[in-house]
Order: C-alpha cells, then sequence, then structure tokens
C-alpha cells in the first residue's frame, strides 16, 4: 500500500502542470493562514486594550455611617495615584504595544523563512525524485539488456547480477526520493492553508546580491531588542513615579443635618514614608533596562556576525555553483554519453559501465545540493534583513 502511495506520489510530480505557486505566493498564503499570525495579531490587541486600562482609577467606596448616633450619612471616596504615575503607566503601556508589534513582525519574518526553507526543500526533492526516475528508468533498460546478453551467453552471471542489483538499488531511492517530494509539499501545504499547491518553480541558483548596510537597522530581532530598551526605560520611570504621593477625595456629613455643604467634603494625602521600597524598586527597574541594553547589544553582535558567516557562505556556495554549471554538469553529461555509447560498443563491461555512470549522476546529485547550500545561505541573509 505505501509503494502504491509513493507511485501516486510520482505520477502527481510528472504531470503536466495546470497551474503555479510561487514562493511569494505560498508566503502570502502562509501569513494569512497560519495560526502564529493570527496569535501575534491577539497579542498586539490585548496590548492595545492595555493602553486603555493604563488610568487604572481603583474603584470609589461607598459607605453609610452614623457619626452622631442619630442618623445614617452616605458618603463616597475615591482615591487615586499622583497625575503622573497614570501619564508613565500610559507610556509603559503603548511602549508595550509597540513591543508586541515588533514581536508580530519577527513572527511574521520567522514564518516568511521557514514557508521559504520548505518551498526550497521541496523544489530539491521533486529535482531529486525526477533524478532518480531518469535513473531508474535507465537502470531497468540495463538490467533487461544484461539479462538477454546473459542469456545469450555474451555476459556473465556476475555482470548480470551486479545489473539487477543496482537497478533494485536505483528502484529503491526512486521510491524514498518520492516519498521524500511529497512528504514536503504536505508540509509546505499544511504552513500555507492552501487547499492544493500548484507546480513548483524549478530549481535554480538565487545570484542576487543585497546590500548589508540597512540589515542591522531592519532585522525584527534587533528591532524587537531595542523595543525591549525602551519598555525597560518607561518601567524605570515608573518605578520613579511610585515614590510620589497619593491621594483621596471624599464626601461625608460628619456633623448635624443643617451642616453646610463646604464642610461635608473630605481630603487626604498618602506620605510616602517607607521610601526603602520605593528605592529599591527604582533599582531593580534601572537594572533591568541596564539588562535590555545589554541584550540589544548582544542580539546587535550576533546579527552582525552572522551577517559576516552568511556572505562567506554565499561566496562560497555562489562559487561552487558556478563551478557545477560550467565544468562539473557538462562533464557528466558527456561521461554518461561516453559510458552508453562504449556499454554498445561493447568496448566496457557492466561493471566499469554503471561505475562511470554512478560517477555521472553524483556530479548531478553535487549540482542540486550546491545550489541548495547557495538558496538556503540567500534565505538565511534575506531573513537577518526582515524581508
Amino acid at each position: 500500500m505505501q509503494k502504491i502511495k509513493t507511485l501516486a506520489g510520482l505520477v502527481f510530480l510528472a504531470l503536466p502542470a495546470f497551474s503555479q505557486t510561487t514562493p511569494e505566493a505560498a508566503v502570502a498564503a502562509a501569513l494569512q493562514n497560519h495560526p502564529s499570525v493570527r496569535a501575534a495579531g491577539f497579542e498586539v490587541q490585548a496590548k492595545q486594550f492595555g493602553e486603555k486600562a493604563a488610568l487604572n482609577l481603583p474603584n470609589p467606596e461607598i459607605n453609610a455611617e452614623s457619626p452622631t448616633g442619630e442618623f445614617y450619612a452616605v458618603g463616597v471616596l475615591q482615591s487615586f495615584e499622583f497625575p503622573t504615575v497614570y501619564a508613565r503607566q500610559k507610556q509603559v503601556a503603548k511602549a508595550e504595544t509597540a513591543l508586541a508589534r515588533a514581536g508580530q513582525r519577527m513572527s511574521e519574518n520567522d514564518l516568511r523563512y521557514l514557508v521559504r526553507v520548505l518551498y526550497l526543500e521541496s523544489q530539491v526533492a521533486e529535482y531529486q525524485a525526477r533524478q532518480w526516475g531518469e535513473r531508474d528508468t535507465l537502470y531497468r533498460n540495463i538490467a533487461n539488456t544484461a539479462i538477454r546478453q546473459f542469456a545469450a551467453g555474451e555476459v556473465d552471471f556476475l555482470q548480470k547480477t551486479i545489473a539487477e542489483n543496482e537497478a533494485g538499488q536505483v528502484n529503491l531511492q526512486h521510491l524514498a526520493a518520492g516519498q521524500k517530494a511529497v512528504s514536503f509539499r504536505r508540509e509546505l501545504t499544511a504552513y500555507t492553508g492552501l487547499p492544493q499547491l500548484g507546480y513548483l518553480l524549478p530549481l535554480r541558483p538565487d545570484t542576487s546580491v543585497m546590500d548589508d548596510q540597512p540589515l542591522l537597522q531592519n532585522n525584527p530581532g534587533v528591532a524587537y531588542s531595542q523595543q525591549a530598551v525602551q519598555v525597560a526605560e518607561r518601567q524605570v520611570s515608573l518605578a520613579k513615579s511610585k515614590a510620589l504621593p497619593n491621594f483621596s477625595l471624599g464626601y461625608l456629613n460628619q456633623g448635624a443635618r443643617d451642616t453646610p455643604l463646604d464642610y461635608r467634603f473630605r481630603a487626604s494625602i498618602g506620605i510616602p514614608l517607607w521610601a526603602g521600597q520605593y528605592h529599591a524598586g527604582a533599582h531593580a527597574a534601572r537594572a533591568e533596562a541596564q539588562a535590555a541594553v545589554a541584550r540589544a547589544e548582544t542580539q546587535t553582535q550576533s546579527v552582525a556576525l552572522e551577517v559576516q558567516r552568511v556572505q562567506t557562505d554565499i561566496a562560497v556556495a555562489h562559487a561552487n555553483v558556478q563551478y557545477q554549471i560550467r565544468e562539473a554538469l557538462p562533464r557528466s553529461r558527456a561521461l554518461l554519453e561516453a559510458a552508453l555509447r562504449m556499454r554498445e560498443a561493447g568496448q566496457v563491461d557492466y561493471v566499469n559501465f554503471l561505475r562511470i555512470v554512478d560517477e555521472a549522476y553524483e556530479i548531478q546529485r553535487n549540482y542540486a545540493e550546491q545550489v541548495r547550500t547557495l538558496n538556503m545561505a540567500q534565505l538565511r541573509l534575506r531573513h537577518l534583513s526582515g524581508n
């Protein structure tokens, strides 16, 4: 049953393409459908509602008491912090909203990178599946020819057995490559949320060049850590304002019924007498701000070093791909054509013939791996740039 499914996947890969799914289309679908994007959006909404709750006044107290023992008087008492506290709470809430937006951009950037990597892996897997399919057909023909020649006494049992064994091994590799290609397509479908993917673009080396100057400025991780510094600095200001006095205003008739209205109000002020606890809170917030600054510097340095490593990888991979295109692939085709001619002319036995064919196809496999390495490095650079 599993073999049937694999063959069905291979047939699907070989069908004519009536629709196409580009990498950008896959990314756009993932950004629209993936739950991580929705989660990041809800976090931003939560912080925006938090801005409206920044005032955070305590509930008024409504009480009834009999101050003179003759009647009950109804009163109300409202407490509130020093106005500076509310202003700084609002600043903290706005900074946290901006931090949530930076986190949303970072989440979207990670998702774009993941989808593009899956798209690349699918391209490589389908390229290799087609290559193994071509090789499988060739080896089947070779094995059938060896069987006929053995029956006619033209080759010995050893050569026939080697040809059959190689054909069987290649067929297994063909099936495995088909399974891998179908598996990557399923993963890509799951991330994009598309009901069905069209055919993918052919595997080609990405030779685009990016300017490294804006990379650090546009990197979502750097932007997030810098915004975290802003939040920490707002927290320091808020912690300092906690040491300011608080107030309460109220209304309650503490005298006779005919007490003038002017004497029925009360006011009080809270003295921040225990200054030690407020200073400790301010010191803790200041230490956290310094830690946030250090984390931002660490993130910036890490990204800068990663950019240098990726650019080195791109340069090396680009040189390897150019060598493969310029020399290795033509040599592979020449080896394969020469081996086939020599085999048809009877100038080489099956052992050496299959060894030459293996070397020719190994060159093609190396080309796919070098293109994958180059394109993966380019994707990493795009990820670092926030694109």
